[in-house]
């Protein structure tokens, strides 16, 4: 199953620096069972051709709950309509202090009231661009694209 169009639009056009953006609740479950939640931008997330998601992270603990349990879910809002994903890791990349990963939606859930919703929120700036390492990060999501 690819992802839902409306996510897919949603990380179509990666922030530049000064733009407000999303950020997009990433869950992955730790070593005693627990969620854990990292906060990705869509310069970190892409959609490769067939649908899969692509994910570029820094974070260690996230990195190693995904390799552990190849499950995450990704969380997008858009409009009155809350998209929980479930993904499914199918092949990852270590670049050392960056891993990237190709995951597969095996679920999707689009849960709505018709009540307008706010997604959390920031403004992208030169300090992320840099901690996000938004050239090396582009590259290796290009490379996940190719694979």
């Amino acid at each position: 199953m690819p992802l839902p169009d409306a996510v897919a639009r949603l990380l179509a056009a990666p922030p530049e620096v000064g733009d407000p953006a999303q950020a997009f609740p990433f869950l992955t479950v730790d070593e005693a069972g627990y969620p854990h939640v990292a906060l990705l931008s869509a310069r970190e997330l892409a959609v490769a051709g067939d649908g899969a998601l692509l994910v570029v992270l820094m974070g260690m603990t996230t990195s190693a709950n995904l390799q552990r349990t190849g499950a995450a879910t990704l969380v997008a809002v858009e409009g009155t309509t809350a998209h929980s994903m479930k993904l499914r890791r199918r092949t990852s990349v270590d670049e050392g202090d960056l891993l990237g990963f190709v995951l597969d939606p095996v679920d999707h859930k689009a849960d709505s009231l018709g009540i307008a919703l706010a997604p959390i929120s920031y403004v992208a700036s030169e300090e992320l661009a840099r901690l996000e390492r938004w050239d090396r990060t582009a590259e290796l999501l290009a490379r996940l694209a190719g694979a």
